[in-house]
Order: C-alpha cells, then sequence, then structure tokens
C-alpha cells in the first residue's frame, strides 16, 4: 500500500478522537506500548507472537502519526522524503 493510499484510508478513524491533542496523546501513549513490548521482549525469547505485537504497536504509531501529518495538511510521502533528505544530509556531515 502507498503512503497516500493508507493516509485516505487511516483519514476515516479521526471521528473517533474527541481533538487534535488526543492524536498527540494517543501517540505518546504508544510509543509507551512499544517500549512495553520491547522490554518484555528483552526478557523473553524473541517470538513469533513477540514482533506480531511490535507490529501492531508500530501500527497504531503509523496511524497517530498519519493523524498528526492530516491535522497540518502534511502528506506521509513528503514526510518519508524530507526525512529521508535530513538523513542524508546529516550522513554527509551538513
Amino acid at each position: 500500500m502507498k503512503f497516500s493510499e493508507y493516509q485516505t484510508k487511516a483519514a476515516s478513524f479521526k471521528k473517533f478522537q474527541k481533538s487534535s491533542d488526543d492524536f498527540f496523546i494517543g501517540l505518546s501513549a504508544e510509543v509507551g506500548e512499544l517500549m512495553s513490548e520491547r522490554m518484555r521482549e528483552n526478557r523473553i525469547d524473541r517470538t513469533p507472537r513477540g514482533r506480531k505485537e511490535i507490529k501492531a504497536e508500530l501500527g497504531d504509531i503509523l496511524w497517530y502519526v498519519t493523524a498528526i501529518a492530516d491535522e497540518y495538511n502534511l502528506e506521509l510521502e513528503d514526510i518519508a522524503n524530507y526525512n529521508i533528505f535530513k538523513l542524508e544530509q546529516r550522513k554527509a556531515g551538513k
């Protein structure tokens, strides 16, 4: 699925949030849940269940990132391209 397609489909679920602050709070909570999964994974062997949980948390994070992008009229593809540009500049020492 392309970013633009995901962004369009994900937007249909924004109605469940009360305000744009909910997107920032939700993102923070999901990152905490991802960290919890990572800490749990460090205590046990890597398993398909662990990978599934990490995948689920990353999906939730992606949804919140998308919702925030929509609030600021940003396209995920533009964000991704800018991030690669920024990383390349950092790697080049600029």
